[in-house]
C-alpha cells in the first residue's frame, strides 16, 4: 500500500511542479512508472534488512527486481518525453535569442570552418536558463568535398534529465538561417531503462538453479550377434 500511495501522490504532483502542466494520461503513466520502480525495491530492501541467519535473496529474484526497475525507468522516460517534448523551427541571425521550454538560446555568431574532408558553416549558440549559463553548442551545416552533399551536424547538450538538440537548417538570406531546437525531457531514462532491464536478465541467469546438469550414462555394452 505504501508504494501505491507514494506513487499516486508523486504521479499527480510531478507533471505540474516540474513541467508546469497537469494531465490525466501523463499522471497515469508517471504513477505506473513510479509504482513499478518502488515495488521493485521491496525485495532488495527486505533482503538488506533481513534477520541474521535468514536466507539471502537469490540471483533470480535480484535479477527480476533489477529488470522491473528498468521497466519503470523506461515507462517514466517514454511518458515524460512524449508529453513534454518541444520542437520548434525558427529563423535566426547573429545576436538574436529564442525562448524554448524555459531555456534561452542566443546565436552568438556564424563562421566558416574547415574539416579534414568538408567545409562547414558553424553556429555558436549559447544556452541559458533563468539567466544562468548552461552550455555552448556548435551545430554545423557541412558540405563534404567528394560528394558535395550538405549534411547537418546537430549540437547536443546532454543532462541526466533532458537533452537539447540544436540544428542549422537552410540559409534564408541576409545572414539568416533556419534553426531547429528540440527539448526532450527524461529521454535518457528510455535508454537507461533498457540497459537496466538487460542487466537484470544477466543477473538472473547466474542463478545456479538455472544450470542444468547432464546425468552420466553407463557405457553401452556391445552384444555380439548370434551366429546364423
Amino acid at each position: 500500500m505504501l508504494p501505491a500511495i507514494i506513487s499516486i501522490v508523486l504521479g499527480i504532483l510531478i507533471p505540474g511542479l516540474l513541467y508546469g502542466r497537469f494531465g490525466l494520461m501523463v499522471s497515469v503513466g508517471v504513477i505506473a512508472a513510479l509504482w513499478v520502480i518502488s515495488t521493485s525495491l521491496i525485495n532488495p530492501i527486505r533482503s538488506w534488512r533481513r534477520a541474521e541467519g535468514a536466507a539471502r535473496m537469490t540471483p533470480a529474484v535480484l535479477g527480476m527486481s533489477v529488470a522491473h526497475l528498468g521497466v519503470g525507468m523506461f515507462i517514466l522516460g517514454v511518458t515524460l518525453t512524449s508529453a513534454f517534448n518541444v520542437e520548434t523551427d525558427m529563423s535566426m541571425r547573429s545576436g538574436e535569442k529564442l525562448e524554448v521550454a524555459g531555456h534561452s538560446f542566443e546565436l552568438r555568431e556564424l563562421r566558416q570552418v574547415e574539416g579534414p574532408n568538408y567545409s562547414a558553416v558553424e553556429g555558436v549558440i549559447e544556452i541559458r536558463r533563468d539567466g544562468d549559463f548552461v552550455a555552448e553548442v556548435r551545430p554545423q551545416k557541412r558540405q563534404y568535398l567528394v560528394q558535395k552533399n550538405w549534411m547537418t551536424e546537430a549540437g547536443i547538450e546532454v543532462d541526466w534529465n533532458k537533452d537539447l538538440f540544436i540544428a542549422l537548417g537552410d540559409q534564408l538570406g541576409n545572414d539568416t538561417w533556419s534553426v531547429r531546437i528540440q527539448y526532450k525531457p527524461m529521454i535518457r531514462f528510455i535508454w537507461f531503462g533498457a540497459l537496466v532491464m538487460a542487466l537484470g536478465g544477466l543477473i538472473a541467469v547466474t542463478d545456479r538453479r538455472y544450470r542444468s546438469t547432464v546425468p552420466s550414462h553407463a557405457k553401452a555394452t556391445t552384444v555380439a550377434p548370434e551366429p546364423a
